[in-house]
């Protein structure tokens, strides 16, 4: 087998070739999901508050799907760098196994999804919410293998095709929005539709790429071998449960938020996700890269470079993090201004402010988990996801009597990011320090042994 980039090269040049095309990958992956709301703003604030509400339940099917990818690509990426190609090959079809029996799972939910609903507190809007999901979960296979593959051809250094598609579906959805909720006057439901279309094709796609041999995996069950997938979910479980997590203080901070600004706060709240979106952009796609070029160099026991990586990316990062939300301070209004959110400027000022400070600090956690998914390690991450967020959720809780207007929600996510981007960071140090000291001393080992 040949890798589409050789990552036995020099990293850095190895991670921009990877790069390049994620960044227009990941842009475009956000704008997906901001047309979706942009055209729902443009309908009613009831439908904008729905939908924001049922976003939870939208990412954690997304997440199933990136987890897997991630955690085979974390396997695929490492037996590739260690030259064992059909580990690689059987990685890859128990993560199709495992896609299949969670899809299965996802769909009998359905009927158990008003009463999810209810529980999450969205009984006034019920039924949008209900037209907007019902189709998702009963396609979510779309979801699915379309962010499984996407993760898997990462792996091999691919990151063109899913670039390409991915620019194709979201043009698609551009126009079949408008068409679907005001042309057809399928309202919220019409949202779902044109994504469940849309989506499918890059699916449908990805699913011949593998199947007709374009891909370097090879698909095919003599390479099957049980077990593997054990470590599939070692890395995909942490990976799924971090964006649990994440949706369960997304729904914490909803109730803060419809407490003190009304569903103000959930149009404001979901507004800001879309437009954060758009601004780590950047980070998605260094942290894709990252995962693939993370596993190859510690699957061929290059630490050091792994180290030097690693600074190198964080550095970039930053910097990019700094530029793009300081350019949002500035126009914070206008981007608001997109979704129909009004009457907010206070709030909109301080969702701006913390942004120069939050994304920044965000991206060092980013990037040491995404290091980390490549090694192999991603339960530290998960780890500090909960510590992070039963953090941010008391740190809220404390203030929320003191902060109004929602300020309590941003100074919590404030002080989380900064607290545990310093503890990542030492995290990563540690485990670099650790890994370095037992190459060398197997190195020494060795030549004792090759010298008697």
């Amino acid at each position: 087998m040949k890798n589409n980039v050789d990552f036995n090269s020099n990293p850095k040049q190895v991670f921009w070739q990877m790069t390049r095309p994620l960044l227009l990958l990941t842009f475009f992956e956000a704008g997906y999901s901001f047309v979706d709301v942009f055209w729902v703003s443009q309908m009613n604030a009831e439908s904008f508050f729905a939908i924001g509400v049922a976003v939870p339940l939208v990412t954690l099917i997304i997440s199933f799907g990136k987890s897997l990818g991630v955690g085979t690509n974390s396997i695929m990426s490492r037996e590739i760098g260690n030259n064992n190609f059909e580990d690689s090959y059987n990685s890859i079809l128990h993560g199709i196994i495992a896609c299949l029996i969670l899809g299965l799972v996802i769909i009998l939910s359905t009927f158990f999804l008003k009463n999810i609903l209810i529980y999450m507190g969205a009984t006034s809007s019920m039924d949008i919410s209900m037209q907007y999901l019902t189709p998702i979960f009963l396609c979510c296979y779309v979801f699915l293998f379309s962010n499984f593959f996407t993760s898997t051809l990462h792996a091999e250094g691919n990151t063109r095709t899913p670039t390409i598609l991915l620019i194709i579906t979201n043009v698609l959805n551009l126009i079949l929005d408008p068409i679907f909720i005001f042309v057809l006057g399928w309202g919220a439901s019409g949202v779902s539709y044109a994504t469940i279309l849309s989506s499918g094709i890059t699916t449908i796609y990805l699913l011949y790429w593998y199947l007709s041999g374009k891909s370097k995996v090879t698909l095919n069950f003599k390479y099957f071998k049980p077990g593997i997938v054990y470590d599939i979910f070692i890395v995909a479980i942490p990976n799924f449960l971090t964006d649990s997590l994440s949706c369960i203080s997304m729904l914490f901070f909803n109730k803060i938020l419809i407490a003190q600004l009304g569903q103000i706060g959930i149009l404001l709240y979901s507004t800001a996700s879309r437009i954060e979106s758009i601004m780590i952009s950047p980070q998605k796609a260094f942290g894709r890269s990252l995962i693939s070029i993370s596993g190859h160099l510690f699957g061929a026991g290059r630490i050091d470079d792994l180290k030097d990586l690693y600074n190198y990316v964080l550095k970039k990062a930053i910097i990019i993090a700094l530029i793009s939300t300081i350019i949002f301070f500035f126009i914070r209004e206008y981007g608001f201004a997109l979704f129909s959110v009004t009457g907010a400027s206070t709030s909109i000022f301080y969702i701006a402010l913390a942004a120069i400070v939050i994304i920044p600090f965000n991206e060092i956690s980013v990037m040491s988990g995404k290091v980390l998914d490549g090694m192999g390690k991603s339960y530290h991450t998960l780890f500090l996801t909960i510590g992070i967020i039963l953090y941010e959720i008391i740190i809220v809780t404390l203030l929320s009597p003191i902060f109004k207007q929602g300020v309590c929600v941003l100074l919590g996510i404030l002080i989380g990011e900064i607290t545990f981007a310093i503890i990542y960071y030492i995290l990563l140090k540690y485990i670099f320090k650790t890994k370095g000291e037992t190459k060398i001393k197997d190195i020494i080992k060795t030549k004792k042994i090759t010298s008697k």
